[in-house]
């Protein structure tokens, strides 16, 4: 009896908890299709009109050619970078292990907000560095390593280095082994970092905001439209265009890893 009510408490929390994230989502589509430049409920006709304004603004464009860029690139690196320090990290011992895992963790405890006043202060007063795309990749490496690193860590640990030796004793040298072994194997694990830094690079306002000087991304761009209370139907279709891409990168990710780890 008692299983059954817990159970029965399970499913109900687990489908009040899909609501509550995806029922904003599901009405922020919706109403970018609204024909009304008032936010009501029920939504007054469709139109496309929102979504024709955003892709015919220029600057609008480069935002979006502006994120796609800096989100590619950040995503490169940082998962490159994590990987190297995961397997630093995981297969090595040395002094001031704990230090370093720690010191590649401590972005995560510290609000982006914090991390964007660091950069600039770096940049600009001590590097005299111009603000462009730059450095906006720059940060969000900052942001997405800790992301990355972990998440390959974590793949890395669960790794049955006997295959390695295998290949090692039949004549392969280490960066054989590694590229015909190890990243096969891991690759699931590679796949999804890059996802979750494209992600954290395409949906971050304050790095953006602060080091991107004159180059706009998405997020900044919504931001600055709904900062001055102009443009809301806009913004809206613009964050809807945001979520549908975020939405495929998702499932992209789990498709990709479910076939990965199958073969």
């Amino acid at each position: 009896m008692f299983r059954n009510i817990g159970e029965r408490s399970l499913k109900i929390y687990f489908y009040a908890f899909l609501v509550i994230i995806y029922l904003p989502l599901i009405l922020l589509i919706i109403f970018s299709f609204n024909d009304s430049r008032r936010m009501g409920f029920p939504p007054q006709g469709f139109t496309l009109e929102w979504w024709q304004r955003f892709l015919s603004r220029p600057e609008a464009v480069t935002a979006i050619e502006n994120s796609f860029l800096v989100a590619s690139v950040t995503a490169l690196i940082a998962t490159t970078v994590g990987l190297m320090a995961a397997l630093a990290l995981v297969r090595h011992f040395f002094r001031g292990k704990r230090l370093a895992t720690s010191a590649v963790v401590l972005p995560l405890s510290l609000p982006p907000i914090v991390i964007a006043v660091g950069a600039v202060v770096l940049l600009l007063a001590v590097l005299d560095v111009e603000l462009s795309r730059l450095t906006i990749i720059l940060g969000h490496v900052l942001l997405a390593l800790p992301y990355t690193t972990l998440i390959l860590m974590a793949r890395l640990i669960g790794f049955d280095r006997s295959l390695e030796e295998a290949a090692c004793d039949l004549g392969a040298n280490e960066f054989t082994t590694f590229r015909k072994i190890t990243m096969p194997i891991i690759m699931p694990g590679v796949f999804v970092a890059l996802i979750m830094a494209f992600i954290i690079s395409l949906e971050d306002v304050p790095v953006a905001y602060f080091l991107g000087g004159y180059d706009t991304t998405i997020p900044v761009y919504i931001f600055g439209l709904l900062r001055w209370g102009i443009g809301l139907p806009v913004a809206t279709a613009m964050s809807a265009f945001m979520t549908g891409i975020m939405l495929v990168a998702v499932i992209i990710s789990v498709v990709w890893t479910r076939r990965a780890e199958k073969t």
